[in-house]
């Protein structure tokens, strides 16, 4: 026997189905020199599908994380080189996966896309990294959510069903302007050793990483246009292929005298830049989405300490709060007013009237009168007398009903168990009795979430109703093994009621239908 090992990595345990608080970061850092854990090693061959494993590398594969120690184990987030003189700061995924955990985050996936750039990169070098992190861009995702072998970046997320919130805190660097140019303090010379009397051994201070003397991330309208595309093309993905995941975005800070930072909602929604609905791609969505929730503004946290300007993305705060608030309260609850943990300074310092003053939205496809302000569109920070919260918890949707976050939430909660139930029923034909079943489930489901109090109604029926039957269905979706369920149900948030239709087609793959769509179909 030559000696013993210690691993601390827990077992890889499988997450509960309808768990609504995992998160999924992509990003760049550098892997430490140190073993893959035996059971991260058995996780991942149980997946299948390419990986780069061989070599200890763990790139462009998705590692389950469940505390900080075991990411710190494996990614070197404190080492980024300045500009070829060795490290200067830490990682942006770093400071993220960090402040997700403070804040009441239980477990993440986290995919190294690369190791990160110099802090003195070129905008257009850093461009050029951007398909890493997102396949395909500037075109859609490239990923195919039936093609392993196609799967890289934020692609991963077609193979892990688990994910509730999506964070790609390196977004805002790799599309700000270029730095100004900083002068660097000359490095000290040694004094002559001196005698002195013995003494206890004081620790090290801490050293200089030097990144604190730049700025944070700047855009101009040419990064805000390269940040909302990016944004776009991963929204466009989940709404598709995984409509139970939020992307928490954060908004870049702006270049200093810009319109978006004298009033960033009137340059958010103005005819000029018109990115909370442009048709960036040819697609009249934009960033107005129900799975979109942007985030602003920076925070300063213990982890920030050796970033430019000491600030962090706020996404992965805010998508630890969230991640928190599904498990303490449960996910169908706003989560405006929690108090953020480990924050102690926000910036840009943002004025009432920038939060609390009405634009009207000249993005939003109907040309209504509708005014909105900051706070109506993006999750803000904010401070308050009792600290730091998050106060406001909304997307970025042009449909009132889906614009509280929480709303969406609730419906990727019940479309999330609807998906495990099309998977139970994968292989049972399509009948009186398959649907009776099928009512009975959702019956089930339903009445859970009121007696949680996530729906609003003195009795169950008045809280939501189940129809599955022929009434829901043509003969043909009968004849191809379709079967279609129609729910209504009324959220606790005080908003019209809500129709959801859920089509489970053979082999229980359950999908959304457009609700007009689906009544003509029925009809």
């Amino acid at each position: 026997m030559n000696g013993l090992d210690f691993e601390d990595q827990a077992p890889v345990v499988a997450a509960d189905p309808n768990r609504a608080d995992i998160a999924f970061f992509a990003g760049f850092v550098e892997r430490r020199n140190t073993a893959v854990p035996s059971e991260v090693k058995r996780w991942l061959d149980q997946r299948g599908g390419p990986s780069t494993v061989a070599g200890d590398q763990l790139l462009n594969v998705p590692v389950p994380i469940d505390n900080w120690e075991v990411f710190d184990r494996l990614f070197a987030w404190e080492r980024r080189d300045l500009n070829g003189r060795g490290a200067a700061g830490t990682t942006y995924l770093g400071a993220a996966v960090r402040s997700f955990f403070a804040q009441g985050g239980r477990k993440c996936y986290v995919v190294r896309v690369g190791d990160p750039w110099l802090f003195t990169a070129s905008r257009s070098d850093r461009h050029e990294r951007l398909p890493e992190l997102i396949p395909g861009y500037p075109q859609p995702l490239a990923s195919s959510p039936v093609d392993r072998n196609s799967w890289s970046g934020v692609g991963h997320l077609f193979g892990l069903p688990d994910v509730s919130f999506v964070c790609l805190p390196d977004l805002g660097d790799l599309v700000a302007a270029d730095r100004e140019p900083v002068e660097l303090p000359a490095f000290i010379v040694q004094a002559e050793e001196q005698f002195v009397e013995c003494s206890q051994r004081e620790p090290r201070p801490p050293e200089d990483g030097l990144a604190r003397l730049f700025r944070a991330p700047l855009c101009d309208e040419a990064g805000y246009q390269a940040w909302a595309t990016a944004v776009e093309i991963v929204a466009e993905a989940i709404s598709r292929h995984q409509r139970e995941i939020q992307l928490v975005a954060a908004v870049p800070m702006p270049v200093e005298g810009t319109r978006a930072e004298r009033d960033l909602m009137e340059f958010l929604s103005d005819r000029d830049s018109n990115l909370l609905a442009a048709r960036l791609n040819g697609t009249p969505r934009g960033l107005a989405s129900a799975f979109v929730q942007l985030v602003y503004p920076w925070a300063r946290t213990p982890g920030s300490v050796n970033l430019p300007q000491q600030l962090e993305s706020p996404d992965a705060i805010v998508a630890g709060t969230l991640a928190r608030n599904a498990l303490t309260r449960g996910g169908y609850f706003s989560a405006a007013g929690l108090h953020l943990a480990d924050v102690f300074d926000l910036q840009p310092s943002l004025r009432r009237f920038q939060m609390m003053q009405p634009h009207a939205d000249d993005s939003d496809v109907r040309r209504s009168t509708v005014r909105h302000t900051l706070l109506e569109r993006v999750s803000l920070l904010v401070p308050t007398p009792r600290g730091i919260e998050l106060g406001s918890d909304v997307t970025t949707s042009l449909d009132e009903s889906y614009r509280p976050a929480s709303i969406n939430r609730l419906v990727s909660i019940i479309v999330r168990a609807a998906r495990r139930l099309g998977e139970d029923f994968a292989f049972e034909s399509s009948g009186e009795q398959l649907w009776t079943k099928l009512r009975e489930s959702l019956d089930t489901l339903l009445l859970g979430l009121w007696q949680d109090g996530a729906l609003r109604g003195a009795t169950p029926a008045d809280a939501f109703y189940v129809r599955c039957d022929r009434s829901t269905m043509t003969q043909n979706d009968i004849d191809n093994g379709r079967v279609i369920a129609l729910v209504q149900f009324d959220a606790a948030f005080p908003i019209e009621r809500i129709t959801v239709v859920l089509a489970m087609d053979e082999g229980g793959q359950v999908s959304l239908l457009a609700t007009e769509a689906a009544n003509r179909e029925a009809a």
